[in-house]
């Protein structure tokens, strides 16, 4: 009889007992297994992807901005297709070729850009893919004049088509008043 009571009270010990690591292990099985899948698949390759795009984008946006520095006009409006459209939430103007672009963006650097202006510098961004040709740039950028200040900070929104194998910009917003 105390054989059998004390077998009796072991059975729950090494039942309950094994039970947790063996869902543990069987979890982390899980777990290991769903990632193989994963990688098969090709999941892993599309956040590859998107960050390759975004490297791209952001590269582009610089090249830009340097040219905008430069005040290359020409340069300038390698960067955009037709139609485009600059200041969609404030006051928006339509773009319907390279010359009305670099009229606008002669008035916006010549005229309009902060006194002492030299060189702007990004500050931070976002980057939001709406599709494999559709993509937006929200960009944080500083503006510098010749002796190293600050004379503005702002905020754009640049979208981005591919068109062929090229990503233009097709809409700009600044955020941010231009004057």
């Amino acid at each position: 009889m105390k054989k059998i009571i004390l077998f009796l009270f072991f059975i729950p010990l090494i039942c309950f007992g094994q039970k947790e690591p063996n869902k543990k292990n069987g979890l982390e099985n899980l777990l290991k297994k769903a990632e193989k899948i994963v990688g098969k698949i090709g999941l892993d390759r599309h956040k590859e992807k998107d960050q390759n795009l975004e490297n791209r984008i952001v590269s582009l946006w610089k090249d830009y901005n340097k040219a905008f520095e430069y005040k290359d006009y020409e340069k300038i409006a390698s960067f955009f297709t037709y139609p485009s459209t600059l200041g969609i939430s404030s006051n928006p103007r339509l773009l319907n070729n390279i010359n009305d672009l670099k009229s606008i963006y002669r008035i916006i650097r010549e005229e309009k850009i902060q006194e002492g202006y030299m060189y702007s510098l990004l500050d931070a961004h976002e980057f939001i893919k709406f599709s494999d040709d559709l993509c937006l740039l929200k960009i944080s950028f500083s503006r510098f004049g010749s002796n190293y200040t600050k004379l503005f900070s702002g905020e754009a929104l640049y979208f981005f088509k591919k068109i062929n194998t090229d990503w233009k910009i097709y809409s700009l917003d600044p955020l941010s008043k231009i004057d």
